[in-house]
This record gives C-alpha cells, structure tokens and sequence, in this order.
C-alpha cells in the first residue's frame, strides 16, 4: 500500500523511509517531476527494500541533506547527517 498526501495529515512528522509519492510531496513537486530528477542527479537514489526488492524508498534525511546543498546553505549537521553526507559524495 502507497501513502498519500491525505494519509500523512495527521502524523506529527513525516515517516524517515519515505514512497515516491511521499518523497515528491515532501519536496515539493510532482512524483514524474520527482522521478526526473533523481534521474538527474538532484535527489539521491531511493533504496530498494522487502524482501524482492521492489519496494523504494527514500530517506528523508537524505531529501534535506540534498535540499540544504541545493539552496547553499551552511549548516552544522550532527553525526549522523555527516555520515549521510558522506555517501551522498
């Protein structure tokens, strides 16, 4: 089952794992205009999940990594946002 927009309304934050959907509602944009640009190098990878694989997610961690470089910010990040920083290069 895929979240929606409506399903994450009430939730006090959003999940860390995060569905296509999800992930482009939380940036922003539509799931293809989402899916272009991970395809293009704006949004890291998502992360093949479940048993066979066919589940994709996304960290949210990473989505803001990645938002926070794209609009120059300096920001201090902790150690785990300095490990994701890492893989991301």
């Amino acid at each position: 089952m895929t979240a929606r927009r409506t399903d994450l309304e009430g939730l006090p934050d959003w999940p860390r794992g995060l569905s296509g959907e999800q992930a482009a509602a939380y940036v922003g944009v539509s799931l293809p205009t989402f899916l272009a640009e991970v395809a293009h190098g704006k949004w890291p990878d998502g992360e093949r999940r479940g048993p066979k694989g066919t589940r994709v997610v996304w960290d949210r961690k990473a989505l803001d990594i990645s938002y926070d470089r794209a609009s120059r910010l300096d920001l201090s990040h902790g150690p785990d946002e300095q490990a994701a920083l890492a893989r991301l290069g």
